[in-house]
């Protein structure tokens, strides 16, 4: 949703991080909370998620059951891969595993905490 809430262009700063080919892997409930937030959310927050759907369709989406958080986290340490968020806490858990972390800094960029 970072794009529909501050603007920034994802994939570039993506590219800009990485330096070299990447996939995009989407947890099922990370997608169906997308979903229920276009079609619920405040109206900012629908506009977010709509965008965060689109962005979406580049990426594989991973079908797993479960929250969404906890999706992510498993995922994560299955398939010793890097996760996007902004949620602090789950950032917080996942640097605590030693999960590479990409997050939005100061609502302008995406940075990285970790070796991906």
């Amino acid at each position: 949703m970072i794009p529909g809430l501050y603007g920034v262009d994802v994939v570039g700063e993506l590219d800009r991080l990485l330096e070299r080919p990447y996939e995009l892997a989407i947890p099922s409930p990370v997608l169906q909370e997308l979903m229920r937030i276009s079609e619920q959310g405040k109206p900012k927050e629908r506009t977010a998620a709509k965008i965060g759907l689109i962005l979406a369709k580049r990426g594989k989406v991973i079908k797993v059951k479960g929250a969404a958080d906890g999706a992510i986290l498993n995922l994560a340490l299955e398939g010793r891969c890097g996760v996007g968020t902004t949620d602090a806490a789950l950032r917080k858990e996942l640097r605590h595993r030693g999960v590479p972390v990409i997050y939005l800094r100061q609502k302008s960029h995406l940075a990285i905490d970790g070796w991906i």
